[in-house]
């Protein structure tokens, strides 16, 4: 993250903290309920949210992360009608309760700025973000006040306006699609009232009527479960992947180089709003004239798929190639973008507020010489404006996003329609993924649809754009990364935690085993995973004896128990008149893990080969017979070292003793005392590396001298 682009960030923080200081210096926070209209339209602009009394404003310096341009600036009355036209007719106008609507909205969003109600667990001390604020202001407080004007209406001598949602309102607000966002803000609500600076509340039921076991009933509205976001069908994968990457590398070098020229055309030629589709459209038939567009092969482009370049309102072949009107050009750029977005959400897994906040020099190169990408994480973030997260970058992530970036700066700089002049200065600032559409740009303020340009997207493609029934969701991408890692690595939810920036491991399994078919599977072939992994160890011991080379050298007590049931199984093969072929270790290795459920991968190049059920020397386990990858013991007749680990153990080793003799020779004792421990424990691994290193003299002084050191520090 380069320095500017820091500073602005932090800027950002101090205009948040500076804006909630400057009300508290004005106003008591508990006569924020109490305040008319000119007193709130000072603390809101105090604030830093607006000078116009109605309009909730969020600008980017209080909140960088992405935000549409309605939630931007939220006009509450507007959203108050949006929501009552969903209400029933009332008999009397209800005008002037939307006033008071706005006033209690008005108010409520500035507590919300101003007092901590966020976070887990009862006490809710954590301040909301601007960004949190804005989006609840937007979708679910104009739902609930409108519910409360309706009552209102019908009981206008009541005392205030959300103490007339009744029980009713309640259970129906609780069971709407958006009942878990409804029941978290009611929940704030009462966490103002508890501290003493709200009044305004639904009224809590009376506990001490009594109900009378001979009425009936009252049913309870059944609530909407939430559906979570399912992984991408495996077959629709294979379906529209090899399409985006067509997209990607064959046709998006010949576009951006397209966008380059035309706008390097349009300065030579002193550009005109004058016959302006006829006149770009010369432009681009003249450049592939001169410029033949060829994919990687450096054959004649040709679309391998029905690709949609027109909406037909133009031209009745909505599949037309090669491109040759403005329309076309602007329908295979949001193509473009929307593809590079697809492959962004795979390769990273990140969230879409991780990718959306994307600048255009974020792919770093490390120290290491891989390719990074750099960006900001919010949502577990207790910092206002995120943390800085760090991704690993292949190929052709680097390569989307380098693409992408040619593209937003050649958009940037081509007018927003065919009639507008050419613009002085980027339309789009250094925003990485903008707005493209035929009716024309609004500018850098200008807001990308997501999950709206992946939907489009397959429609373009020519796939379906609702894969497995549900909608196309960004968030998809993410359990579908979680899936494939799940069912393809022993230890894949610690990997998956570290990818997806998770908290705890629970996030990360709840992504793995999100539903009972991705769990079953992601069982079905770990266990598989086991059983072969045992039976590639089991051959290659029979391979040994049969040839008459030496062991595989794997280490532990449990190594010689592989080399025994090898045998025995051998000669009980022999006595039966069989052979040991090809899928004699599958069967043996079948056994060994029951099935599956044991040889258990607990560190690198390490397996526990107990069996559910079976005791070992762990002193703690999570279940019974799941083995404690914290507190494995090296003397555990269960512990098999695999001897793939040899070398690195070798390394280890002299590593070790170059510390400690490092140590002894500086006079630095405890330090001396912890290499000799940790060397202890590796040497365990592999006997016949511990019988030559122990018959080094050079090792036995280091031990003496460890060990004299701890008789002196026990005496």
């Amino acid at each position: 993250m380069n320095a500017p682009e820091t500073q602005t960030r932090y800027d950002s923080i101090d205009l948040v903290e500076e804006g909630r200081f400057a009300v508290l210096q004005r106003f008591r926070i508990e006569d924020i309920q109490h305040l008319g209209p000119q007193d709130l339209l000072l603390a809101q602009r105090l604030s830093g949210h607006g000078d116009f009394w109605g309009r909730w404003q969020t600008p980017k310096s209080l909140a960088p992360n992405i935000l549409s341009s309605a939630q931007r600036d939220i006009d509450l009355a507007r959203r108050l009608r949006n929501f009552l036209e969903k209400e029933e007719p009332a008999v009397v106008s209800l005008e002037p309760l939307v006033d008071m609507g706005v006033l209690v909205l008005t108010r409520l969003a500035l507590l919300m700025r101003l007092v901590p109600s966020g976070g887990t667990g009862l006490g809710k001390a954590v301040r909301l973000k601007p960004s949190t604020i804005t989006t609840t202001l937007y979708s679910h407080w104009p739902q609930i006040t409108a519910r409360a004007i309706r009552r209102k209406a019908d009981y206008p001598a009541a005392v205030g306006l959300l103490q007339c949602l009744t029980e009713a309102d309640l259970l129906k607000l609780n069971s709407d699609k958006s009942a878990r966002f409804t029941r978290s803000e009611l929940s704030r609500l009462n966490t103002l009232v508890a501290r003493g600076v709200w009044s305004d509340a639904p009224l809590l039921p009376d506990m001490r009527r009594t109900t009378a076991p001979a009425q009936k009933n009252v049913a309870r509205p059944p609530q909407k479960k939430p559906v979570s976001f399912l992984p991408f069908p495996e077959d629709w994968l294979a379906e529209i992947g090899p399409r985006v990457l067509w997209v990607v590398q064959d046709m998006g070098p010949n576009l951006t180089r397209l966008l380059e020229t035309l706008r390097l055309d349009l300065e030579s030629i002193n550009w005109v709003p004058l016959n302006a589709k006829k006149r770009i459209s010369q432009l681009i038939q003249s450049h592939l004239e001169y410029n033949q567009w060829l994919d990687r092969a450096g054959s004649r482009l040709l679309p391998p798929f029905p690709l949609t370049t027109s909406l037909g309102s133009f031209s009745t072949d909505t599949h037309e190639w090669p491109p040759r009107t403005w329309e076309h050009i602007v329908i295979l750029c949001a193509t473009l973008q929307a593809s590079h977005l697809f492959i962004t959400l795979l390769a990273s897994a990140g969230r879409i507020g991780e990718i959306a906040n994307l600048a255009r020099d974020c792919v770093v190169v490390g120290r290491n010489g891989n390719d990074y990408l750099k960006g900001f994480t919010y949502k577990l973030s207790g910092n206002l404006f995120g943390d800085v997260r760090q991704w690993p970058a292949p190929e052709i992530l680097s390569q989307c996003l380098g693409q992408q970036a040619r593209l937003a700066a050649a958009m940037g700089w081509l007018p927003r329609k065919p009639g507008d002049a050419l613009p002085q200065t980027s339309r789009f600032g250094n925003a990485m993924w903008v707005s493209i559409g035929i009716g024309g740009l609004v500018g850098e303020e200008a807001q990308f649809g997501f999950n709206d340009a992946l939907t489009a997207l397959a429609k373009r493609l020519n796939v379906n754009p609702k894969p497995g029934g549900s909608n196309f969701h960004a968030h998809r991408f993410r359990k579908t990364i979680g899936r494939l890692a799940g069912i393809a690595l022993f230890n894949s939810p610690l990997v998956l935690k570290r990818l997806f920036g998770h908290k705890s491991i629970e996030m990360t399994l709840h992504y793995i085993l999100c539903d009972h078919g991705v769990r079953e599977e992601a069982e079905k072939v770990l266990r598989e995973l086991r059983i072969m992994h045992c039976a590639e160890a089991l051959e290659e011991i029979h391979q040994a004896l049969r040839d008459g080379l030496p062991l595989p050298g794997n280490g532990g007590p449990g190594a010689a128990r592989l080399v025994t049931t090898v045998r025995n199984e051998e000669d009980h093969l022999k006595q039966s008149g069989r052979v040991w072929d090809d899928g004699s270790a599958y069967d043996l290795a079948y056994l060994l893990t029951a099935q599956g459920q044991g040889w258990r991968l607990i560190q690198e190049n390490i397996v526990c080969s107990k069996a559910p059920g079976e005791d070992g020397l762990c002193q703690k386990k999570r279940s019974k017979g799941e083995p404690n990858t914290a507190n494995c013991q090296h003397e555990c007749d269960n512990r098999i070292v695999l001897k793939r680990r040899r070398r690195d153990s070798e390394q280890i080793i002299e590593r070790y003793l170059d510390i400690a003799r490092q140590a002894r020779d500086d006079g630095q004792l405890l330090v001396l005392a912890g290499v000799v421990g940790n060397l202890r424990e590796e040497l365990e691994n592999f006997a016949d590396l511990k019988e030559k290193y122990l018959a080094d003299p050079d090792v036995q002084s280091l031990f003496a001298l460890c060990e004299e050191t701890e008789v002196e520090g026990a005496a």
